[in-house]
């Protein structure tokens, strides 16, 4: 489905969403405006769905990101727990896991404080949410896309 220019495109616009379409043309032997259509393309196929801005949020004074274990008190409430959790804005990831939890998500707050305000009166008070387990990230080493 991709061959190798896809693929270098890909991986060009995974590390940095707003490179030129000349640069990419320049690494991949191509004139911007093929770029352009080979990027049209992937986005067509939903391949690519859109870009985004790496944001800072420990600049911004969002200074503690954890990992919460999310425990169902039943199976089949998935779906139910997960649109309430999409409406607690510091829910920035949630992911429906094997194992010990049901769902593990990552929250980023302010501090420890505003961290527990999250789990008491939002997470924790969410039908069906029987239990959370807390995992506070002491630093994040690195975060990239997967490569091609």
């Amino acid at each position: 489905m991709l061959d190798v220019t896809d693929k270098k495109i890909l991986n060009i616009l995974s590390k940095d969403a707003r490179a030129p379409l000349k640069q990419i043309g320049n690494e991949c032997n191509m004139s911007p405006t093929a770029v352009h259509l080979r990027v049209k393309k992937l986005e067509e196929q939903k391949i690519i769905t859109g870009s985004k801005s790496v944001i800072d949020t420990y600049l911004l004074g969002y200074q503690t990101q954890s990992f919460i274990g999310i425990y169902f008190n039943k199976a089949n409430i998935y779906r139910k727990v997960s649109q309430a959790l999409y409406k607690i804005d510091e829910v920035v990831e949630c992911n429906y896991t094997t194992g010990n939890f049901s769902l593990l998500v990552k929250v980023i707050c302010k501090d420890n404080k505003h961290l527990t305000e999250v789990l008491s009166n939002k997470i924790q008070t969410i039908d069906g949410v029987a239990r959370t387990e807390t995992f506070i990230c002491l630093e994040q080493t690195f975060t990239r896309e997967i490569e091609f």
